[in-house]
């Protein structure tokens, strides 16, 4: 499916999504405005996704649900690149700003593996455990990513993921974190994952500490020096520009990093 979007209310039960309920195909330049609600795998553009891609794509509705909620999509066992998702989500377990559950394959999908990159999200995340800014639970890949929106929740939250089994690299959260048990700038909770070259805002998210990631203030965030010396994919451009030849662009001491497709 391309090209194509959704803007009406979707309710269900099971594999909900704002444009697609469940996919194993190619979703690219897809968006859905749509407010979704169901149970499990609950997506704001798409409920399940099997093996699919989903890539240049993005969703603003708000996304309710119980588990494996997520901004863009609930259930993720294939790729999801070059893609944002604005909407609030709230859930109850593994609830993500922009996926719930980002899976690694067993049988009958041995082999398959979730990943994100080169995606954000910018949508308040709300649910009562496994809660992140970008991914509720990672079991897969998650790179070259970023969370902005808050993170809330009881317990394993964290501004990017909530828990972090697999890997997550060269990515950030300036989410504000609030929780009880297993919080965290950037991961809730880290075990048996890595996580490389990463870092949250410490005082954005009122957390000092994290699973995994580097914390900074807000100035260091904003200095490309932080994330070069980290061996990011970026270069410095001037306001209003991007640099395509990079993964991330920084207007050096005003802005974040953002990625280098994005229209700022």
């Amino acid at each position: 499916m391309s090209n194509s979007y959704a803007t009406g209310d979707v309710t269900g039960i099971e594999d909900v999504g704002g444009l697609l309920g469940h996919t194993a195909g190619n979703v690219s330049s897809c968006y859905s405005a749509s407010s979704v609600t169901g149970v499990d795998k609950i997506g704001g553009l798409v409920g399940y996704n099997s093996g699919g891609t989903v890539t240049n794509s993005h969703s603003t509705g708000r996304v309710t649900g119980g588990s494996e909620v997520g901004g863009l999509v609930g259930h993720n066992l294939g790729t999801v690149s070059d893609s944002y998702s604005t909407g609030s989500v709230a859930g109850e377990e593994e609830v993500g700003g922009l996926v719930g559950r980002n899976e690694h394959g067993s049988w009958p999908a041995e082999g398959l593996e979730g990943t994100v990159s080169n995606s954000y999200s910018t949508g308040r995340v709300t649910g009562d455990s496994l809660v992140g800014g970008l991914v509720g639970r990672n079991y897969g890949s998650v790179s070259d990513s970023y969370s902005t929106g808050s993170a809330a929740g009881d317990s394993l939250v964290g501004g990017l993921v909530g828990w972090n089994h697999a890997s997550v690299s060269y990515s950030y959260s300036t989410a504000s974190v609030t929780g009880n048990e297993y919080v965290g700038g950037l991961v809730g909770f880290n075990y048996p994952g890595t996580v490389g070259n990463s870092f949250w805002d410490i005082e954005t998210s009122g957390q000092s500490t994290s699973a995994g990631g580097t914390g900074q203030n807000t100035t260091a965030m904003q200095d490309i020096a932080t994330f070069s010396d980290a061996d990011w994919n970026i270069i410095a451009v001037s306001l209003n520009e991007t640099n395509p030849s990079y993964i991330w662009s920084i207007v050096n001491n005003v802005t974040y990093p953002f990625l280098s497709w994005q229209q700022i």
